[in-house]
C-alpha cells in the first residue's frame, strides 16, 4: 500500500473513531453541552501529529472554553483512540475550530439579502 493510501485510510479511521468518541464517550460537561462534531482530520507526513478540525452545534459563547476543554482532554482522547487504531504510533491531537460551516452560513446570508434598490 502506497505511503499517501495508508495515511488517508489512517486519517479516515481516526475521523470515525474520534467522531465515536466525542459523541458517546466524553464526560466533560463543557463538551457535552457544546454538541460538537469531528469535521476532519489531517496527518502529518510522518503520522505523529493529527490536527482535528471540530465544528460547534448551535449557538457557542465561549469558544475559548471548548478548545480548552478538548485541550484539557486530549490524553483521554487519545488513549481511547490508540484502544481502536491498528497502528504502531497514536498521533498527538491538536483540536483547532472548523469555520468552515460558519462562513457558508455568512456567505448565504450575504447572498440572500435582497438589494432595497431592486424594488
Amino acid at each position: 500500500m502506497s505511503e499517501q493510501r495508508f495515511r488517508k485510510r489512517i486519517q479516515e479511521e481516526i475521523l470515525r473513531h474520534l467522531s465515536e468518541i466525542v459523541e458517546f464517550e466524553a464526560r466533560d460537561p463543557v463538551l457535552r453541552n457544546a454538541f460538537p462534531t469531528v469535521m476532519d482530520v489531517r496527518l502529518s507526513p510522518d503520522g505523529h501529529y493529527a490536527k482535528v478540525y471540530i465544528a460547534l452545534g448551535g449557538e457557542v459563547d465561549d469558544t475559548e472554553a471548548i478548545l480548552e476543554a478538548f485541550n484539557r482532554d486530549r490524553g483521554f482522547f487519545r488513549s481511547a483512540l490508540a484502544e481502536r487504531l491498528s497502528v504502531r504510533y497514536t498521533p498527538d491531537l491538536r483540536f483547532v475550530f472548523d469555520e468552515t460551516v460558519e462562513r457558508a452560513m455568512r456567505w448565504r446570508d450575504l447572498l440572500g439579502q435582497e438589494d432595497p434598490d431592486d424594488n
